[in-house]
């Protein structure tokens, strides 16, 4: 069933039938204050993190789901009718609601009972709230007299507590309602920060108050959830409202929740704004603030305002690399929704969405790193700022924190892979910006005071040299990229193929900036090419490369295992680190193609695990064909489309690109929003493959998006200037490229008269043919540039 669509210039995506598979969230936010909203009004709100800062409660695996959340409610004095302006929690006439994801906000359109609703939420860019503003008309031919609540459940600190302590934690909220301001606010005097398990008890407060307030003037109020919904309900037919009793009590202990009800009277066609803000002040400003703080956005036109300069940050953003292919749907995801999902887990991390909520991991190592190249093109400050935050959580024997929180309070742990990421991170901003002098930028390891970048990027060339075991590949340790080949070679720890391809490639990057930057890079040659040789001489299965080597030099991933036989990294990454035979390579990819290729996409590997495997690890212990045990993984697929790219294969990396875009599956089988990537989507090796789990905070997102423009259509920064490099279907006859490379808008037109799939044979940059492909840095505003394949 297709549940809604694009907006003709797909700059929104439009829900038309509110009873989603799942619910389809989008996130509101400014760089302190977080919010997601669902498509029918729940989600989460927090300061700063999600952890210890959260504000309101949401209850995980709830039944129903995405409770509680962002309502407001209606009341009909004359009828006693009661709906609310989202579909749930009232859940009257779905068919009456439509819901608009934009960038950076959303809008829920209705009508019910002959009054029209048009309910705006979004998080101001410079203020510490989200805004729900409610337009309220009246559509019928008579006087209406409406009561509108406007609802929210509290949490107030540290979320995990909030979840698991709620018996004890209740006892030290507190609510009340200041009249002169028109304000609720609420606040708890025990905060936990401690993100480790202790008997150890805090002796602090929370160090926020939450407000919430209206424009017009509150006739009655509530503080307690039991007081407002009643015994034995829920948020879907409060007892309060059904009364009309709110008891205007404040409370210093129990389940906080924050009801404001105001009263409204409309004639005939006569509409009001209704507008509720839920935002923080710090404690130690409070006494200063209280007073104007909460009625800063009671005006419209204010609203308004700041609604138009949370759409101009994100045109901003993505100005700076636009496409125009002869496909509109791969137009669309290229330049907004892929560029959007990428920007938002920069911003947020892997904390908060309706499958993560916000109470463990913090930040990913790992994760993070990659994260950075969604930002480079845009803005690149930020991430420098990354950069410099990533180096903070290093160790000086090149060593990294796994998982972190804002507070570099992290977790080491013996995964492979983490600190090579951090040259991603770092070479990336580098091409992009043409700033080496960020590897003088001056930041400690944990472990030592004094660093530089440069010094972190070469602590981590000790760390591979320590960290190689008796093929010369990677020690696997408690996983590599795929966390749960976690028990590979068990107390011996196995050794990583892919681990080794991975490498391979980061040293080469750092081989070439070393060599831009003139620096000496002989010892880091030598040590690429003893791992590059070992991978030749050792992982060769014959079709495919293997994944590992396990206890007693047991291999992984080969035709000689009954499970698990190729996976798809493995494949991948050879061509990404530029090894040398490229036989071997043309035959890895095609085995992806033979073995791993499914309606839906590549799978992680095949066949998938079907007996539990403690030599190998929780991927045995998964279901077949879901997670990392034989699913479709799309993080892994965009390494594939680059792969394919670079080897001149533009259809086939197409074919890969076009199977992955999210809106292709019916809603009903895929259930997750169609509008960005999942994680996983479970293979042909489940009964029910097709269904996606695990939307929005993924690096498929920041990968997708720079495979998309770096491979596909082929324009990437090197340190020398733009190459110029597609790789596309031979379909395509031409297509356009707008990119801002250091401070000049490139205008590019690639003609492909003979239906070409890769090969660049002319460039004309101003009308001037340059040699070779690469367009140099200009100091113009604008360049034009032609291309023909």
């Amino acid at each position: 069933m297709n549940y809604g669509h694009f907006s003709e210039n797909g700059k929104e995506f439009i829900i038309t039938n509110v009873k989603t598979p799942t619910p389809w969230i989008n996130y509101i936010y400014n760089k302190n204050y977080f919010a997601t909203i669902s498509n029918n009004g729940g989600g989460i709100s927090y300061y700063k993190n999600p952890l210890h800062g959260r504000i309101t409660r949401y209850r995980i695996n709830d039944v129903p789901p995405d409770r509680p959340g962002k309502y407001i409610y209606v009341k009909d004095n004359d009828s006693s009718e009661i709906w609310s302006l989202t579909w749930q929690p009232v859940g009257k006439s779905s068919e009456s609601y439509k819901v608009i994801h934009g960038f950076g906000y959303t809008r829920v359109e209705a009508e019910l009972n002959k009054i029209q609703s048009s309910l705006l939420y979004f998080v101001p860019q410079d203020d510490n709230r989200e805004i729900w503003k409610a337009i309220i008309r009246n559509n019928s031919n008579k006087k209406r007299r409406l009561s509108i609540y406007g609802y929210v459940e509290f949490a107030l600190g540290h979320g995990y507590v909030d979840l698991i302590n709620q018996c004890d934690d209740q006892h030290f909220n507190r609510v009340y309602f200041d009249k002169k301001v028109n304000s609720l606010f609420a606040t708890k005097t025990y905060w936990v920060t401690n993100s480790n398990g202790t008997q150890q008890q805090e002796n602090q407060e929370w160090d926020q108050w939450a407000f919430f307030t209206v424009n017009k003037p509150v006739v009655k109020y509530e503080t307690l959830r039991e007081r407002f919904i009643g015994l034995y309900r829920n948020e879907n037919n409060p007892e309060a409202i059904e009364t009309g009793n709110l008891t205007s009590k404040d409370t210093d202990f129990g389940n906080a929740v924050g009801v404001l009800q105001v009263d409204i009277e409309l004639e005939p066609g006569q509409s009001q704004d209704v507008i509720f803000s839920l935002g923080v002040i710090q404690k130690t400003e409070f006494e200063q603030k209280k007073d104007n703080v909460p009625q800063l956005f009671y005006d419209t036109k204010v609203v308004e305002k700041a609604l138009q300069e949370v759409t101009d940050k994100w045109d901003e953003f993505f100005k700076h690399a636009n496409t125009e292919t002869p496909d509109k749907e791969v137009n669309i995801f290229m330049n907004y929704w892929m560029q959007y999902q990428a920007k938002v887990a920069f911003d947020i991390g892997r904390v908060a969405s309706f499958y993560y909520w916000g109470i463990s991991r913090g930040f990913g190592f790992r994760d993070t790193s990659q994260d950075v190249i969604a930002v480079t093109i845009s803005e690149p400050e930020k991430a420098s700022e990354r950069i410099m935050f990533l180096a903070k959580q290093m160790f000086s024997n090149g060593r990294a924190y796994h998982h972190f929180y804002n507070d570099g309070n992290g977790e080491l742990t013996k995964h492979c892979d983490d600190p090579l990421w951090f040259i991603l991170a770092v070479t990336e901003y580098i091409k992009e910006t043409g700033n080496f002098s960020i590897l003088d930028r001056q930041v400690s390891f944990v472990d030592q005071e004094q660093g530089s970048i440069l010094s972190h990027l070469l602590a981590v060339v000790k760390f591979v040299k320590g960290n190689l075991a008796k093929h010369n590949l990677p020690v696997f340790g408690r996983g590599d990229w795929n966390d749960t080949l976690d028990y590979i070679g068990g107390d011996d720890g196995g050794e990583s193929v892919w681990g080794g391809m991975f490498y391979v490639a980061m040293l080469n990057n750092l081989i070439e900036l070393f060599v831009k930057a003139e620096i000496n890079t002989l010892d880091i040659v030598e040590l690429r090419d003893k791992i590059s040789k070992s991978i030749d001489e050792y992982c060769w299965d014959g079709e495919w490369y293997i994944r590992a080597f396990g206890a007693n030099d047991k291999k992984i991933g080969s035709k000689e295992n009954k499970y698990g036989k190729i996976f798809i990294n493995t494949q991948t990454w050879p061509v990404i680190a530029n090894l040398p035979d490229r036989k071997k390579l043309i035959s890895a990819l095609d085995s992806v193609k033979k073995h791993l290729d499914s309606d839906y996409g590549p799978k992680k590997c095949a066949p998938a695990y079907k007996e539990i495997d403690p030599n190998i690890g929780l991927i045995t212990r998964c279901v077949a064909g879901k997670k990392e045990n034989g699913a479709v993984f799309c993080h892994p697929t965009t390494w594939l489309i680059e792969a394919e790219c670079l080897m001149g294969r533009g259809n086939q990396a197409f074919e890969y690109y076009k199977k992955l875009l999210p809106n292709r599956v019916d809603s009903d089988i895929f259930q997750a929003e169609p509008y960005v990537y999942s994680q996983y989507i479970t293979s042909d090796e489940h009964s029910s493959p097709g269904k996606a789990s695990h939307s929005w905070q993924t690096g498929t997102a920041a990968w997708m998006y720079r495979i998309s423009f770096d491979y596909i259509l082929g324009v990437r920064a090197t340190y020398d200037g733009l190459l110029i490099d597609p790789a596309i279907p031979s379909g395509w006859k031409s297509f356009k490229v707008e990119r801002i490379f250091r401070g000049t808008k490139y205008l590019i037109e690639v003609l492909n008269p003979e239906g070409k799939q890769h090969g660049v044979c002319c460039v004309m940059v101003d009308g001037e043919k340059i040699n070779g492909n690469i367009i140099p840095v200009s100091d113009k505003e604008v360049c034009k540039v032609k291309v023909t394949l």
